[in-house]
């Protein structure tokens, strides 16, 4: 079980730091949340 743990917080880590950090510094979840849909769904800039 601690490995399926570990693969996950590894998981989670990487697309963590994939985001851009203009979403990763987003000062609200409103705002955060706005950001991650434009990068996500949009050409990928801010």
């Amino acid at each position: 079980m601690l490995e399926n743990t570990v693969f996950q917080t590894e998981r989670t880590m990487e697309k963590w730091n994939a985001l851009n950090n203009e979403v990763v510094a987003a000062h609200n979840v409103h705002s955060f949340k706005e950001k991650i849909d434009k990068w996500r769904y949009g050409d990928r800039t801010l």
